[in-house]
Protein backbone atom coordinates (compact mmCIF):
# COMPACT_ATOMS: atom_id res chain seq x y z
CA UNK A 1 0.00 0.00 0.00
CA UNK A 2 2.64 2.91 1.04
CA UNK A 3 4.45 1.75 -2.39
CA UNK A 4 0.98 2.22 -4.17
CA UNK A 5 0.31 5.33 -2.67
CA UNK A 6 3.93 7.03 -3.57
CA UNK A 7 3.17 5.70 -6.97
CA UNK A 8 -0.37 7.28 -7.15
CA UNK A 9 1.02 10.83 -5.82
CA UNK A 10 4.06 10.92 -8.24
CA UNK A 11 1.66 10.37 -11.10
CA UNK A 12 -0.62 13.21 -9.66
CA UNK A 13 2.30 15.63 -8.67
CA UNK A 14 5.09 15.15 -11.03
CA UNK A 15 4.50 13.00 -14.34
CA UNK A 16 1.04 13.77 -15.38
CA UNK A 17 0.74 16.99 -13.03
CA UNK A 18 -1.07 19.20 -16.11
CA UNK A 19 -3.62 16.54 -16.97
CA UNK A 20 -4.40 15.89 -13.13
CA UNK A 21 -4.41 19.87 -12.41
CA UNK A 22 -6.98 20.18 -15.49
CA UNK A 23 -9.12 17.58 -13.59
CA UNK A 24 -9.22 19.36 -10.39
CA UNK A 25 -9.95 22.66 -11.97
CA UNK A 26 -12.68 20.87 -13.99
CA UNK A 27 -14.29 19.74 -10.90
CA UNK A 28 -13.74 22.83 -8.88
CA UNK A 29 -17.28 23.68 -6.95
CA UNK A 30 -18.65 20.18 -7.33
CA UNK A 31 -15.72 17.69 -5.45
CA UNK A 32 -13.17 20.04 -5.29
CA UNK A 33 -12.45 22.72 -3.25
CA UNK A 34 -9.55 24.61 -1.45
CA UNK A 35 -8.40 25.09 1.83
CA UNK A 36 -6.62 27.91 3.53
CA UNK A 37 -2.75 27.68 3.46
CA UNK A 38 -1.99 27.87 0.03
CA UNK A 39 -1.33 31.08 -1.91
CA UNK A 40 -2.67 32.89 -5.14
CA UNK A 41 0.17 30.93 -6.95
CA UNK A 42 -0.09 27.45 -5.23
CA UNK A 43 -3.26 26.31 -4.24
CA UNK A 44 -4.39 23.36 -1.90
CA UNK A 45 -6.65 21.38 -2.91
CA UNK A 46 -9.24 18.89 -0.97
CA UNK A 47 -11.04 16.28 -3.01
CA UNK A 48 -13.57 14.81 -2.04
CA UNK A 49 -13.75 10.63 -1.65
CA UNK A 50 -16.23 8.58 -2.28
CA UNK A 51 -17.66 6.41 0.42
CA UNK A 52 -16.94 3.43 -1.56
CA UNK A 53 -16.21 1.59 -4.74
CA UNK A 54 -19.34 1.04 -5.56
CA UNK A 55 -20.82 4.49 -4.86
CA UNK A 56 -18.09 5.79 -7.64
CA UNK A 57 -19.89 6.97 -10.42
CA UNK A 58 -17.02 8.18 -12.22
CA UNK A 59 -18.26 11.73 -12.28
CA UNK A 60 -15.78 12.98 -9.05
CA UNK A 61 -12.77 14.08 -9.22
CA UNK A 62 -10.76 11.76 -7.32
CA UNK A 63 -12.35 8.74 -9.24
CA UNK A 64 -11.02 10.09 -12.38
CA UNK A 65 -7.68 10.59 -10.62
CA UNK A 66 -7.51 6.89 -9.77
CA UNK A 67 -8.73 5.72 -13.43
CA UNK A 68 -6.11 8.03 -14.87
CA UNK A 69 -3.75 6.12 -12.91
CA UNK A 70 -4.71 2.94 -12.60
CA UNK A 71 -4.46 2.94 -16.94
CA UNK A 72 -1.19 4.00 -16.87
CA UNK A 73 1.59 2.01 -17.33
CA UNK A 74 2.75 2.36 -13.26
CA UNK A 75 -0.56 2.26 -12.28
CA UNK A 76 -1.53 -1.48 -13.68
CA UNK A 77 0.39 -3.17 -11.32
CA UNK A 78 -1.56 -1.71 -8.06
CA UNK A 79 -4.70 -2.02 -9.46
CA UNK A 80 -6.34 -4.02 -6.60
CA UNK A 81 -4.03 -2.73 -4.25
CA UNK A 82 -5.16 0.87 -4.55
CA UNK A 83 -8.89 1.44 -4.21
CA UNK A 84 -11.11 3.20 -2.23
CA UNK A 85 -12.35 0.18 0.04
CA UNK A 86 -8.49 -0.73 0.72
CA UNK A 87 -7.83 3.00 1.57
CA UNK A 88 -10.35 3.32 4.02
CA UNK A 89 -9.54 -0.17 5.20
CA UNK A 90 -6.26 0.88 5.80
CA UNK A 91 -6.92 4.38 7.88
CA UNK A 92 -9.57 2.37 10.06
CA UNK A 93 -6.12 -0.21 10.59
CA UNK A 94 -4.14 2.22 11.84
CA UNK A 95 -6.56 3.80 14.11
CA UNK A 96 -7.07 -0.21 15.19
CA UNK A 97 -2.80 -0.39 16.07
CA UNK A 98 -3.73 2.94 18.25
CA UNK A 99 -6.26 1.37 20.08
CA UNK A 100 -4.56 -1.69 21.01
CA UNK A 101 -1.56 0.52 21.96
CA UNK A 102 -3.39 2.97 23.69
CA UNK A 103 -6.44 1.34 24.64
CA UNK A 104 -9.77 2.99 24.53
CA UNK A 105 -12.50 3.63 22.25
CA UNK A 106 -12.72 1.36 19.10
CA UNK A 107 -12.98 3.58 15.28
CA UNK A 108 -15.19 1.97 12.92
CA UNK A 109 -15.98 4.33 10.76
CA UNK A 110 -14.54 6.82 8.14
CA UNK A 111 -16.23 10.56 8.21
CA UNK A 112 -14.70 13.74 5.79
CA UNK A 113 -12.69 11.45 3.76
CA UNK A 114 -10.27 13.32 0.95
CA UNK A 115 -7.04 13.72 -0.58
CA UNK A 116 -5.62 16.99 -0.01
CA UNK A 117 -2.80 17.66 -2.16
CA UNK A 118 -0.84 20.96 -3.82
CA UNK A 119 0.87 20.79 -7.11
CA UNK A 120 3.87 22.68 -6.05
CA UNK A 121 5.56 25.77 -3.62
CA UNK A 122 6.38 27.82 -1.96
CA UNK A 123 3.23 28.30 0.37
CA UNK A 124 3.59 29.95 3.83
CA UNK A 125 1.41 26.82 5.45
CA UNK A 126 -1.97 27.47 7.61
CA UNK A 127 -2.12 29.18 10.86
CA UNK A 128 -2.70 27.38 13.82
CA UNK A 129 -6.23 26.05 14.10
CA UNK A 130 -9.00 23.67 15.77
CA UNK A 131 -11.17 21.70 13.76
CA UNK A 132 -14.15 20.38 15.74
CA UNK A 133 -14.38 16.92 15.87
CA UNK A 134 -14.86 15.49 19.17
CA UNK A 135 -15.09 12.51 19.83
CA UNK A 136 -13.82 11.80 16.77
CA UNK A 137 -10.54 11.26 15.57
CA UNK A 138 -8.09 13.16 13.40
CA UNK A 139 -6.27 10.62 10.33
CA UNK A 140 -3.69 11.68 8.30
CA UNK A 141 -2.31 9.22 5.44
CA UNK A 142 0.77 10.51 4.16
CA UNK A 143 1.74 9.82 0.49
CA UNK A 144 4.30 11.65 -1.36
CA UNK A 145 7.99 11.10 -0.51
CA UNK A 146 9.52 13.13 2.39
CA UNK A 147 6.64 14.66 3.11
CA UNK A 148 6.11 17.48 5.87
CA UNK A 149 4.03 16.22 8.12
CA UNK A 150 0.74 18.30 9.84
CA UNK A 151 2.18 20.21 12.60
CA UNK A 152 0.88 19.71 15.86
CA UNK A 153 1.40 22.29 18.73
CA UNK A 154 1.40 21.71 22.78
CA UNK A 155 0.08 24.56 24.70
CA UNK A 156 1.43 26.18 27.74
CA UNK A 157 -0.75 25.84 30.72
CA UNK A 158 -3.84 24.19 31.60
CA UNK A 159 -6.45 24.30 28.84
CA UNK A 160 -9.02 27.28 28.86
CA UNK A 161 -12.03 25.51 29.08
CA UNK A 162 -14.74 28.23 30.23
CA UNK A 163 -15.44 31.93 30.06
CA UNK A 164 -13.93 31.99 34.50
CA UNK A 165 -10.71 29.94 33.19
CA UNK A 166 -10.40 32.38 30.26
CA UNK A 167 -10.46 35.36 32.67
CA UNK A 168 -7.87 33.51 35.14
CA UNK A 169 -5.71 33.55 32.22
CA UNK A 170 -5.93 36.71 31.04
CA UNK A 171 -5.42 37.88 34.68
CA UNK A 172 -2.75 35.76 35.96
CA UNK A 173 -0.89 35.18 32.33
CA UNK A 174 -1.09 38.27 30.88
CA UNK A 175 -1.23 40.25 33.39
CA UNK A 176 -4.39 41.68 31.88
CA UNK A 177 -6.24 43.76 34.16
CA UNK A 178 -10.04 42.36 32.45
CA UNK A 179 -12.85 45.16 32.91
CA UNK A 180 -15.83 44.60 34.98
CA UNK A 181 -17.95 43.73 32.26
CA UNK A 182 -16.22 41.07 30.57
CA UNK A 183 -15.66 39.65 33.84
CA UNK A 184 -19.33 39.86 34.57
CA UNK A 185 -20.49 38.25 31.52
CA UNK A 186 -18.41 35.18 31.15
CA UNK A 187 -18.36 34.39 34.75
CA UNK A 188 -22.09 34.13 34.95
CA UNK A 189 -23.65 33.44 30.99
CA UNK A 190 -21.08 31.20 30.05
CA UNK A 191 -23.63 28.51 30.02
CA UNK A 192 -26.42 30.60 29.04
CA UNK A 193 -27.61 29.43 25.18
CA UNK A 194 -26.50 31.75 22.52
CA UNK A 195 -29.86 30.91 20.51
CA UNK A 196 -32.21 31.89 23.98
CA UNK A 197 -31.48 35.61 22.56
CA UNK A 198 -32.38 37.12 19.47
CA UNK A 199 -29.02 39.16 19.08
CA UNK A 200 -26.67 36.31 19.73
CA UNK A 201 -28.82 33.35 17.81
CA UNK A 202 -26.49 33.90 14.76
CA UNK A 203 -23.71 31.96 16.53
CA UNK A 204 -26.27 29.12 17.95
CA UNK A 205 -23.92 26.94 16.98
CA UNK A 206 -21.13 27.88 19.68
CA UNK A 207 -24.19 26.67 22.29
CA UNK A 208 -22.86 28.82 25.27
CA UNK A 209 -19.45 30.59 25.79
CA UNK A 210 -18.50 27.86 27.79
CA UNK A 211 -19.29 25.02 25.51
CA UNK A 212 -17.51 26.62 22.56
CA UNK A 213 -14.24 27.49 24.97
CA UNK A 214 -14.08 23.57 26.10
CA UNK A 215 -13.40 22.74 22.46
CA UNK A 216 -11.17 26.65 21.02
CA UNK A 217 -10.21 27.25 24.29
CA UNK A 218 -6.75 26.43 23.96
CA UNK A 219 -6.41 28.84 20.91
CA UNK A 220 -5.76 31.74 23.73
CA UNK A 221 -2.80 30.10 25.04
CA UNK A 222 0.51 30.08 24.19
CA UNK A 223 2.96 27.27 22.20
CA UNK A 224 4.98 25.59 24.27
CA UNK A 225 6.12 23.19 21.91
CA UNK A 226 5.34 21.85 18.37
CA UNK A 227 6.03 18.90 16.31
CA UNK A 228 6.26 18.35 12.68
CA UNK A 229 8.75 15.72 10.90
CA UNK A 230 9.08 14.23 7.13
CA UNK A 231 7.21 11.57 6.87
CA UNK A 232 7.43 8.29 4.29
CA UNK A 233 5.01 7.25 2.08
CA UNK A 234 2.32 5.38 4.48
CA UNK A 235 2.99 6.49 7.46
CA UNK A 236 -0.14 7.47 9.26
CA UNK A 237 -0.37 10.85 12.09
CA UNK A 238 -3.60 10.34 14.54
CA UNK A 239 -4.21 12.76 16.46
CA UNK A 240 -7.50 14.35 18.84
CA UNK A 241 -10.82 15.97 17.36
CA UNK A 242 -9.60 19.20 19.00
CA UNK A 243 -5.60 19.15 19.09
CA UNK A 244 -3.86 22.43 17.77
CA UNK A 245 -2.41 21.90 14.39
CA UNK A 246 -1.21 23.18 10.89
CA UNK A 247 -0.79 22.75 7.60
CA UNK A 248 3.27 23.27 7.49
CA UNK A 249 4.95 25.73 5.09
CA UNK A 250 6.22 23.87 1.56
CA UNK A 251 9.01 24.61 -0.66
CA UNK A 252 7.67 21.69 -2.99
CA UNK A 253 4.47 19.36 -3.85
CA UNK A 254 2.42 17.54 -1.47
CA UNK A 255 -0.18 15.00 -1.16
CA UNK A 256 -1.77 13.18 1.82
CA UNK A 257 -5.54 11.69 2.65
CA UNK A 258 -7.34 12.69 5.58
CA UNK A 259 -10.19 11.82 7.15
CA UNK A 260 -11.92 11.45 10.53
CA UNK A 261 -12.34 8.72 12.68
CA UNK A 262 -15.50 7.97 14.34
CA UNK A 263 -16.31 5.55 17.06
CA UNK A 264 -18.19 2.36 17.30
CA UNK A 265 -20.33 3.28 20.16
CA UNK A 266 -21.21 7.00 18.80
CA UNK A 267 -23.90 7.70 17.40
CA UNK A 268 -24.59 9.23 14.08
CA UNK A 269 -24.70 12.91 14.79
CA UNK A 270 -20.97 12.44 15.90
CA UNK A 271 -20.42 12.12 12.11
CA UNK A 272 -21.07 16.20 12.17
CA UNK A 273 -18.38 16.80 14.07
CA UNK A 274 -15.84 16.31 10.47
CA UNK A 275 -13.93 19.21 11.06
CA UNK A 276 -15.86 21.82 9.08
CA UNK A 277 -16.24 23.81 12.01
CA UNK A 278 -12.87 25.53 12.53
CA UNK A 279 -11.35 28.25 14.25
CA UNK A 280 -7.95 30.25 14.26
CA UNK A 281 -6.89 32.96 17.17
CA UNK A 282 -8.11 35.70 15.54
CA UNK A 283 -11.54 34.17 13.94
CA UNK A 284 -12.21 32.57 17.37
CA UNK A 285 -11.89 35.83 19.20
CA UNK A 286 -13.79 37.67 16.29
CA UNK A 287 -16.70 36.03 16.38
CA UNK A 288 -16.42 36.05 20.61
CA UNK A 289 -16.35 40.03 20.40
CA UNK A 290 -19.62 40.01 17.90
CA UNK A 291 -21.14 38.10 20.80
CA UNK A 292 -20.49 40.23 23.78
CA UNK A 293 -20.25 43.46 21.76
CA UNK A 294 -24.33 42.49 21.65
CA UNK A 295 -24.84 41.47 25.39
CA UNK A 296 -23.12 44.47 25.96
CA UNK A 297 -25.30 46.58 24.42
CA UNK A 298 -28.36 44.48 24.86
CA UNK A 299 -28.12 43.78 28.37
CA UNK A 300 -25.19 46.21 30.28
CA UNK A 301 -25.95 49.63 28.75
CA UNK A 302 -27.38 50.93 31.78
CA UNK A 303 -23.99 50.32 33.79
CA UNK A 304 -22.82 53.31 31.82
CA UNK A 305 -21.06 54.24 28.27
CA UNK A 306 -17.85 54.52 29.84
CA UNK A 307 -18.07 50.93 31.28
CA UNK A 308 -19.00 49.76 27.83
CA UNK A 309 -16.60 51.39 25.22
CA UNK A 310 -13.74 49.73 28.15
CA UNK A 311 -15.25 46.56 27.62
CA UNK A 312 -15.09 46.59 24.15
CA UNK A 313 -11.16 48.25 24.21
CA UNK A 314 -10.21 45.52 26.36
CA UNK A 315 -11.66 42.70 24.12
CA UNK A 316 -9.84 44.79 20.31
CA UNK A 317 -6.70 44.81 22.37
CA UNK A 318 -6.82 40.94 22.81
CA UNK A 319 -7.49 40.70 18.88
CA UNK A 320 -4.84 43.19 18.22
CA UNK A 321 -2.56 40.79 20.06
CA UNK A 322 -3.39 37.88 18.49
CA UNK A 323 -3.71 39.42 14.90
CA UNK A 324 -0.22 40.45 15.45
CA UNK A 325 0.71 36.86 16.83
CA UNK A 326 0.17 36.15 13.19
CA UNK A 327 -0.34 38.68 10.39
CA UNK A 328 -2.25 36.98 7.67
CA UNK A 329 -4.17 38.50 4.89
CA UNK A 330 -5.49 35.07 4.09
CA UNK A 331 -8.30 36.00 6.98
CA UNK A 332 -10.94 38.00 4.94
CA UNK A 333 -11.18 35.02 2.72
CA UNK A 334 -12.67 32.79 5.58
CA UNK A 335 -15.31 35.54 6.18
CA UNK A 336 -18.42 35.70 4.51
CA UNK A 337 -19.68 37.97 2.37
CA UNK A 338 -23.11 38.66 4.89
CA UNK A 339 -20.17 40.21 6.95
CA UNK A 340 -18.40 41.88 4.30
CA UNK A 341 -17.95 45.06 6.26
CA UNK A 342 -16.17 43.26 8.84
CA UNK A 343 -14.04 41.41 6.67
CA UNK A 344 -13.18 44.75 5.09
CA UNK A 345 -11.92 46.43 8.48
CA UNK A 346 -10.05 43.61 9.42
CA UNK A 347 -7.95 43.54 5.88
CA UNK A 348 -7.23 47.51 6.91
CA UNK A 349 -6.41 45.95 10.50
CA UNK A 350 -3.48 43.03 9.10
CA UNK A 351 -2.32 46.03 6.20
CA UNK A 352 -1.85 48.94 8.88
CA UNK A 353 0.32 46.61 11.70
CA UNK A 354 2.99 49.18 11.23
CA UNK A 355 1.55 52.18 11.81
CA UNK A 356 0.22 53.06 14.95
CA UNK A 357 -2.08 55.96 14.41
CA UNK A 358 -4.08 53.90 11.77
CA UNK A 359 -4.38 51.15 14.25
CA UNK A 360 -5.44 53.43 17.00
CA UNK A 361 -8.43 54.94 14.38
CA UNK A 362 -9.47 51.45 13.20
CA UNK A 363 -9.65 50.34 16.72
CA UNK A 364 -11.69 53.13 17.70
CA UNK A 365 -13.72 53.16 14.36
CA UNK A 366 -14.82 49.36 15.45
CA UNK A 367 -15.57 50.59 19.39
CA UNK A 368 -18.15 53.11 18.14
CA UNK A 369 -19.39 51.22 15.48
CA UNK A 370 -22.97 50.02 15.39
CA UNK A 371 -22.23 47.18 12.67
CA UNK A 372 -19.04 46.22 12.39
CA UNK A 373 -18.38 43.51 14.88
CA UNK A 374 -22.25 42.41 15.14
CA UNK A 375 -23.61 39.74 13.37
CA UNK A 376 -25.62 40.13 10.28
CA UNK A 377 -28.97 39.17 12.35
CA UNK A 378 -28.55 42.51 14.24
CA UNK A 379 -27.44 44.58 11.61
CA UNK A 380 -30.49 43.70 9.76
CA UNK A 381 -32.59 44.71 12.67
CA UNK A 382 -31.03 47.73 12.86
CA UNK A 383 -31.27 48.65 9.67
CA UNK A 384 -34.90 47.95 9.43
CA UNK A 385 -35.15 50.06 12.81
CA UNK A 386 -33.44 53.05 11.32
CA UNK A 387 -35.34 52.73 7.98
CA UNK A 388 -39.16 52.82 9.96
CA UNK A 389 -37.71 55.52 12.41
CA UNK A 390 -36.83 57.48 8.13
CA UNK A 391 -40.55 56.89 7.60
CA UNK A 392 -41.61 58.27 10.07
Amino acid sequence: MAQALEAFSSFILEEEHEKCQAILDNHTGESVGELQGGSDQHSIYRVIIPDDDNDANGNDAAVVLLKEFHSSRQGKRYLNVLTIERLKQYMLGMCERRTKDRGGRKYTQLGNFMFILQFGGPTDGQVRHIDNMVPNLQICLYMSSECPSTIVYAMDGPPITNGKLLVEHWEKNENRAVPELVKCILENRGDTALKSKWYTKFFAFWDSIDSNLNCFGKLYQPVSLQLSLEADPGTTLLAGGNEIHAGPPTVGPRMFAFAIGIPEEETNDNEDNDGEVQYSPVLLHIDFCCILFSILEHEYSARGEEQVREAKHFLLSVLLALVKDYPMKGYTRQIDEDRSELRNWLGKLVAALEDQGKVGRLVQEAVESDSILYSPDVKKRRSKKNKGRNAQ
